[in-house]
């Protein structure tokens, strides 16, 4: 059980000719209560992928799903390599295999990433290793907590004109994304939204000299013990996304789940257990006064 906080002679799929597939929507934005989504079709019938990006906060990182028969694969789980191109280099990102409300098959990305990754920045997986010393995953965290306030220009966003998908893919594929600035550009706008909605104060949270950083080990939040009786013998996964409300003194003053992908149970176990052991150092504003604030991540149940 894991819990994440979260030959037959034919030529590899990095070696072969990549399916090139055009725009066959346009893009289309979901303002949720918690969360924001772009997404957008490529290619038709059985070449049809579908990619879905979701963040649940400002700032750049996001969560990728492909969805379509292109991106079927036999495997459960692994390493996906994919990057937007031209401007961002290939980035590997842990996945896992799933289907579509339509049993279309689909790949979720375990963890965030950007469009251009930054310089020595940690990867945006969802919790620390759980055997990590305190230090250590404190450090972990506040180096992720930090590296999202870092911010990809505009013109970074224009130059990046299509997805490079070659794992796991059976065939790579090259999605003719055209220009991302638009698209992200109307994505900012409703996670800057969010934050009103959550009471929080933009303009102070725009200029903030240190975000909410987690005390201890974030790993050892949700342990094996909070898996949902019954969930784990029938290997049953989920990944769950939320969100913790924190005031000026680092305590929790609620968990809200802003999306997940399993059983309902899923999501009471986290708040739960995040209730009962998450511990931070809160938000301070520009004059180094706390402020209340909030602190996101996501809790991947596996076995």
């Amino acid at each position: 059980m894991a819990l994440g906080l979260l030959s037959s002679g034919a030529a590899p799929a990095k070696d072969r000719e990549p399916l090139r597939l055009a725009p066959s929507s346009k893009w289309h934005l979901d303002y949720a209560k918690d969360s924001c989504r772009i997404g957008r079709s490529f290619g038709e019938g059985d070449q049809k992928v579908t990619i879905l990006i979701d963040r649940y906060e400002p700032g750049d990182p996001f969560r990728l799903q492909l969805i379509g028969k292109p991106v079927r694969t036999r495997r459960s789980d692994g390493i996906a390599e994919l990057r937007f191109g031209p401007v961002g280099p290939m980035q590997e990102r842990s996945y896992y295999s799933a289907n579509a409300s339509d049993k279309t098959p689909a790949i979720v990305l375990r963890g965030a990433m950007r469009i251009i990754p930054q310089p020595d920045e940690p990867e945006f997986e969802d919790a620390a290793d759980p055997d990590a010393g305190d230090d250590a995953a404190a450090e972990k965290a506040a180096r992720i907590a930090i590296a999202k306030a870092k911010r990809i220009t505009p013109a970074e966003e224009a130059a990046a004109t299509f997805l490079e998908v070659r794992k796991p893919a059976h065939q790579p594929l090259l999605l003719e994304t055209g220009p991302l600035d638009k698209a992200l550009a109307a994505m900012r706008q409703c996670t800057d939204e969010l934050l009103d909605h959550w009471g929080i104060d933009v303009a102070k949270h725009a200029t903030l000299s240190r975000p909410v950083i987690p005390k201890g080990n974030p790993g050892r939040w949700v342990l094996p013990g909070d898996y949902p009786p019954g969930k784990a013998w029938m290997g049953q996964r989920a990944i769950v996304m939320f969100r913790l409300n924190v005031d000026e003194n680092g305590s929790v003053s609620a968990c809200h789940i802003q999306n997940s992908i399993g059983d309902k149970a899923f999501d009471e176990a986290v708040c739960d257990a995040l209730k009962r052991r998450a511990r931070f150092e809160p938000a301070l504003d520009s004059d180094g006064r706390p402020i209340p604030s909030y602190w996101l991540n996501a809790v991947n149940f596996h076995v």
